[in-house]
């Protein structure tokens, strides 16, 4: 599977001997986080997009479409903002200097590309043609309850052409699990909002 990259952006090699997905787990993404120095705030906000991550994959794989690398989608959305620890000013909205900044501090800490790459692919969603970091974009929005038709389009697609099914029937069974996921999105927010823990 090919990753792209940001115009200008080398391939990083992964360290001999590496986990070729680095982190494994959301835990390990999380620690990860707290690491790098990510405030309780915003290790919190990765924690409940890996949860909406996680509810859109069962969703996705109890309608039999589940052709896709669970895994790399919930620790790609476990680090998805990493960027905002050197770029706290993106905290609450604008900017996109955490994006770039996120895939390289990735990297430099020894995490595999697949998941560095959801760091800037997150936000540009719009050029994607693998799933996985469209599912991370997807979760990424949902997660607060916000529905994006352009990018559930873009999924529906994919998911289509990876199942074989046709288009209108993945839409009619994915547009139940996109809305089942985003119905939880007002509590999500409200526990994002509580004393990080």
């Amino acid at each position: 599977m090919a990753c792209l990259r940001p115009p200008g952006m080398p391939r990083s090699p992964l360290p001999t001997g590496a986990d070729p997905m680095r982190p494994a787990s959301v835990e390990d993404a999380l620690a990860l986080l707290t690491e790098l120095g990510a405030v309780p705030h915003l290790v919190k906000h990765h924690r409940l997009v890996a949860e909406a991550a996680a509810e859109l994959c069962d969703g996705l794989a109890a309608a039999g479409l589940d052709r896709f690398d669970r895994a790399e989608v919930l620790v790609g959305a476990a680090l998805h903002d990493a960027g905002k620890t050197l770029h706290p000013d993106g905290m609450h909205g604008g900017g996109s200097e955490h994006e770039r900044a996120g895939y390289r501090l990735l990297l430099a800490h020894g995490v595999s590309e697949r998941v560095a790459r959801h760091a800037w692919m997150h936000a540009a969603w719009d050029d994607g043609e693998e799933l996985e970091p469209i599912l991370v974009a997807l979760a990424d929005k949902l997660w607060k309850g916000k529905r994006v038709a352009d990018l559930e389009e873009r999924a529906v697609r994919l998911l289509a052409e990876a199942s074989g099914r046709d288009f209108w029937d993945v839409w009619s069974v994915v547009d139940a699990v996109f809305d089942g996921v985003a119905v939880s999105g007002d509590e999500r927010l409200a526990r994002s909002m509580l004393h990080p823990s």
